[in-house]
């Protein structure tokens, strides 16, 4: 009991509630309260109120709400709720988001819920009309009262418009912002401002920083590569200026190096050797290699028979892969892509172009290759060799050659058959024939063959002849029985 502490703010009030913010307590920590009445010498007994911590039974009052005016849009100044003195939100004052409800006076209904922070813009509204707004504070799983309503009214547009259509375009490490603007001649400024100051409760107006490379420029676009060191979100914003006339600042440009940044899609070669390719894989760009350090990168590698449609995908984390297990003499074709490794977005670059390449046998391929093709040209000479015999055979037999007996062959290559004729014409121009005999007569020479030989036997009127005859007869006789002989 000697414990307890008398609570500063809490003693002899009349009233039916107390005002202790000043006690210094920690509002993270469970604290047991009690109280009694007075009266006089008389108290009431003790009564326990339920332990609780201060920080979780807080609720979250209504920012303080400053607003100044342009042509096109309303400034807004927003201080987290609580006192300088409190210590309940010192935790959470840039975990703090708010939430902005805002409408034309003249329509008196609501139209647009915004999400923005403690020092920030509101864009695209209309010169010299009123606008209303109220704004609500918010942590997670926590959402404060709204504050009072306040209304502003913007100013009539000004002499020199501001840029409009505020882009980034953004190649891994080379960042260019772009705009438009109706006027030329004109010059332009660019600032940047690193976003965690947008977290921060305090005014940083004076946190803008000026480009290097975008001061008085007259073109629309500006390279602020250089400028960006660290990666991380950045805000941007562009001045057009005329001599000593500015215009208002462009609408702010929330830039993320890690979501914005494209990747530039790889360079591959591919090499092939016994049995395999060499895919080699290398940045297409200077800028992609700046890239790589900051994010480590992944890649895909992609390959298919030239003659299909079937894909094989392979991720890697290094930059030379070799592919094996294919068919020798295929052509096949390559292409890649990058990754962000650990990259919850899944951001990836464009596939590189298309690299195909015939697979090179090796020396044991070779060796087959070279046995298989002496093994089927001998099978060619064969089959050819056999085709011809083959049709030979069937040529004689279906087509045969009939010969010229011996003795007919030899009497007419030794006498024309023209001469032949016309002997015979003569020797019948100047004999006469009465009585022929002739006697065939069979001559085996010492070959075997057997040749016939005519006899041609004349019997005239004439005596003067009969004795030749006679001894022609008996010549005959001779040799005949000579060949009876023989035989």
């Amino acid at each position: 009991m000697s414990n307890w502490v008398e609570l500063i703010g809490c003693h002899k009030v009349t009233g039916t509630k107390c005002d202790f913010t000043s006690t210094n307590l920690n509002v993270f920590e469970k604290i047991r309260v009690r109280i009694r009445s007075e009266k006089g010498q008389e108290t009431s007994p003790w009564h326990n109120i339920t332990p609780f911590v201060p920080f979780q039974i807080a609720q979250i009052g209504p920012p303080e709400v400053q607003l100044e005016a342009e042509d096109k849009s309303i400034i807004i100044n927003i201080s987290p709720p609580g006192t300088i003195n409190s210590s309940m939100w010192v935790t959470d004052i840039q975990r703090f988001t708010y939430s902005l409800v805002i409408w034309k006076n003249s329509s008196n209904i609501e139209k647009t819920r915004l999400t923005v922070y403690s020092r920030d813009k509101i864009n695209d509204l209309t010169p010299e009309t009123t606008y209303c707004l109220k704004v609500q504070a918010r942590l997670p799983r926590k959402n404060g009262s709204y504050s009072p309503v306040f209304c502003i009214t913007t100013t009539a547009e000004h002499k020199l418009p501001r840029p409009e259509n505020v882009e980034v375009d953004a190649v891994n490490n080379n960042y260019v912002l772009k705009w438009n603007y109706p006027y030329e001649n004109m010059n332009f400024k660019v600032q940047y401002l690193p976003g965690f100051y947008k977290r921060t409760p305090t005014d940083y107006s004076d946190k803008w920083k000026i480009i290097s490379g975008c001061k008085n420029i007259t073109s629309k676009h500006c390279d602020f590569s250089k400028d960006i060191t660290t990666d991380g979100i950045y805000y941007l914003r562009v001045q057009a200026s005329n001599g000593s006339i500015t215009s208002f600042w462009s609408t702010e440009k929330k830039f993320d190096t890690l979501i914005k940044t494209s990747i530039a899609p790889p360079s591959i070669k591919v090499i092939s050797s016994a049995d395999s390719f060499s895919v080699y894989i290398s940045a297409s760009e200077e800028s992609e290699k700046k890239l790589s350090q900051n994010y480590p990168l992944i890649y895909e590698v992609t390959y298919w028979e030239n003659n299909s449609n079937i894909e094989n995908k392979m991720r890697v984390k290094q930059k030379l892969l070799k592919v094996s297990d294919l068919q020798p003499l295929t052509t096949y074709c390559f292409k890649a892509k990058a990754f962000l490794q650990d990259n919850k977005s899944n951001k990836s670059s464009q596939f590189s172009n298309v690299q195909c390449s015939k697979m090179i046998p090796g020396k044991l391929a070779v060796s087959w290759i070279i046995v298989i093709c002496i093994v089927f040209l001998m099978v060619l000479v064969l089959v050819f060799y056999c085709s011809k015999v083959l049709l030979k055979q069937v040529k004689h037999m279906f087509y045969p050659s009939w010969k010229t007996p011996s003795s007919m062959s030899e009497r007419f290559s030794d006498q024309p058959l023209k001469n032949l004729l016309v002997a015979s014409e003569e020797q019948t121009e100047s004999c006469i024939i009465e009585e022929t005999n002739i006697v065939m007569l069979e001559e085996i020479d010492q070959n075997g063959k057997s040749d016939i030989i005519c006899s041609k036997q004349e019997n005239q009127d004439s005596g003067n002849f009969s004795n030749e005859d006679e001894t022609s007869s008996s010549k005959v006789t001779e040799e005949k029985l000579q060949l009876e002989t023989m035989q």
